[in-house]
């Protein structure tokens, strides 16, 4: 009966024990189905938070040109001043044309003589003393006349350098007397009352941003800073660098910006007013129906769809499908499952996953 009673105590405080190291559910509450796992959580804080993408770019003029000489010769005349503003159609360089001159004044007297005997020729036809043919002749003539003195009129505007657009002088670097060549540069012309940036965006922010959108471009070197708008959009991604180019046009009439300059650009990627949330990117999980999270209800892990907006390597912002005050699981994920019980170690803190 002793050896009885031992085994019976024996046996009794065993049960105690593994009753005591029995693994502990959401809450204290003994877990059900086996050990609750350990994971970390993050709490889904919703806000309006503008959401920003800066960097840097290069300041171009709207328009640029290097004027130049279309033909060769020895300039005659320069009104073109260093830095000086200029309307369009302003001549700004002369070559010699004396000998083009000359031979206009011999095709111009040509085509008046071409043309008294296309009219005598047409007067004699109608008259029956002229041939169809000595009327077609006579024509062709006339006409000719008149190409060689528009060609030679062609001839003489190519020793003109003109601007073609209002705009700002760069320095000049030739003078009076200096025999041109073709093609040989005069002076740099550029509107630089409009300015354009161009930017690259990332792949992930490509569809983010619109024709019209503002962006804002600061000189910080010289602390200067002027709002602009997305004019134009590159139609492809680089396939070398995953980026979208960005052209922003701002209005320069106050000279404050100075193009070929680096500026810092920051653009809303989307309205303050969408609320939203940024998660850790390893909570989220993608399968045939979309994306989804763990959260955690009741001391269980649930699966919950989400709608996603912008991403980056380490966060995710989800514009629908969570709840504020949601806890989304973000540790242990490859061993979770519908309804398996979970047990909150940590949380997060939700200041390292803004998206910037």
């Amino acid at each position: 009966m002793r050896n009885l009673f031992l085994l019976l105590l024996t046996v009794a405080m065993l049960v105690a024990c593994s009753a005591k190291d029995a693994p502990q559910g959401a809450g204290g509450k003994p877990a059900k189905g086996g050990r609750s796992l350990n994971v970390e959580g993050y709490i889904a804080e919703f806000s309006n938070q503008k959401q920003e993408f800066q960097t840097m770019a290069t300041l171009e003029a709207n328009n640029s040109v290097s004027l130049s000489a279309a033909v060769s010769g020895r300039l005659v005349e320069l009104h073109a001043k260093d830095g000086a503003s200029v309307p369009a159609g302003l001549l700004l360089a002369k070559l010699d044309d004396s000998e083009l001159r000359a031979q206009l004044k011999q095709a111009e007297s040509n085509y008046s003589l071409a043309a008294q005997r296309e009219q005598r020729t047409r007067t004699l036809y109608q008259q029956g003393g002229a041939t169809q043919e000595d009327l077609e002749a006579a024509v062709a003539n006339l006409q000719s006349a008149e190409a060689s003195v528009e060609y030679i009129k062609a001839q003489i505007e190519k020793t003109e350098v003109r601007a073609p657009f209002a705009g700002k002088l760069g320095l000049v670097d030739v003078s009076v007397g200096q025999w041109l060549n073709a093609g040989a540069p005069v002076v740099e012309l550029s509107d630089v009352k409009k300015l354009k940036a161009r930017f690259a965006v990332p792949q992930r922010y490509a569809s983010s941003v619109k024709v019209g959108d503002r962006v804002t471009l600061k000189d910080q070197e010289r602390n200067v800073e002027k709002k602009g708008k997305v004019s134009a959009l590159d139609a492809t991604i680089s396939e070398s660098s995953r980026t979208r180019q960005v052209v922003v046009t701002v209005d320069n009439s106050s000279g404050k910006l100075i193009a070929g300059g680096y500026v810092s650009a920051t653009i809303q990627m989307k309205p303050g007013k969408t609320k939203s949330t940024t998660i850790p990117a390893e909570a989220l999980i993608l399968d045939r129906e979309g994306a989804y999270v763990f959260v955690v209800q009741n001391g269980k892990a649930h699966i919950k769809h989400v709608k996603t907006g912008l991403r980056t390597p380490f966060s995710v912002e989800i514009t629908s499908g969570l709840s504020k005050g949601d806890t989304v699981i973000v540790s242990g994920i490859i061993s979770l499952r519908e309804g398996v019980d979970v047990n909150i170690k940590e949380i997060r803190h939700a200041m390292n996953y803004e998206v910037d």
